[in-house]
């Protein structure tokens, strides 16, 4: 969920995956472990070690998405680079030919796809293992064995936390708000129809999406984070609908 890439720092992380070079800012595992606080409230396990567990699971996760995006932008040809930072992370590349609305559309959904690829193989070995689960943030139970989650221990939150981000974060970036992978694919999408105002129009349709999704997130789910998160990007895509106006 990045505008642009961070400036370095003499305290990056830096290594590759195949060809494909990942640095990973300070401010990223700052951010992750402050949240992960958050996320273990009440789980009756140690804090610093849910933290961990919170992080590992997160670093893991944006790591997979953004190895969807540069997976896909290597498939036609641009060599791409990942950073991870913040809240999230970015999946750089330089296209060599003009990009179709068919590659946009490719290399946006190739992200929170490779996520859901991810959860499913977690959900599928929890479910062969004869244990059902209750997934993270949706109203949906997924067999019919006991709960792999009572047992609250390491692997049973790591497990849990997985989920939540690859599948429940997958989905909500999927949402057509800008700059999330939703809002790209649906300004691709408007653009075939509406080529003239389609910038404007994907706008409105981000901030009536993230305003409903902040409503939804602070009374329907009771999560304070989703409805400041969502309320920031409402207020985002405002201030950069005026400067389209």
């Amino acid at each position: 969920m990045l505008l642009a890439e961070p400036p370095s720092t003499a305290f990056d992380l830096h290594f590759s995956i195949g060809k494909i070079p990942v640095r990973i800012h300070p401010l990223f595992w700052l951010i992750a472990i402050g949240f992960g606080a958050i996320a273990v409230r009440g789980a009756g396990i140690n804090m610093l070690l849910g933290m961990a567990l919170w992080a590992a699971a997160v670093f893991v996760s944006i790591l997979v998405h953004e190895l969807g995006h540069a997976l896909m932008a290597r498939a036609f040809g641009w060599p791409p680079r990942i950073v991870l930072y913040g809240m999230g992370g970015l999946a750089i590349y330089s296209p060599g030919r003009q990009q179709t609305r068919k590659s946009r559309i490719l290399i946006d959904f190739a992200g929170p796809g490779a996520g859901f690829l991810l959860g499913a193989l977690i959900l599928g070995t929890v479910l062969v293992s004869g244990h059902s689960v209750q997934l993270p943030g949706l109203p949906v139970h997924i067999g019919n064995g006991p709960s792999f989650t009572a047992g609250a221990g390491r692997l049973e939150l790591f497990v849990l936390f997985m989920l939540y981000v690859n599948i429940f974060w997958g989905l909500l970036n999927l949402a057509p708000v800008q700059p999330l992978d939703g809002g790209g694919i649906a300004k691709a999408i408007i653009e075939k129809y509406r080529p003239r105002d389609a910038w404007s129009i994907a706008l409105k349709l981000g901030i009536g999406t993230a305003v409903t999704l902040a409503a939804v997130g602070l009374f329907l789910w009771q999560s304070v984070f989703l409805a400041l998160m969502f309320g920031m990007l409402a207020y985002n895509n405002w201030q950069m609908l005026q400067q389209v106006r």
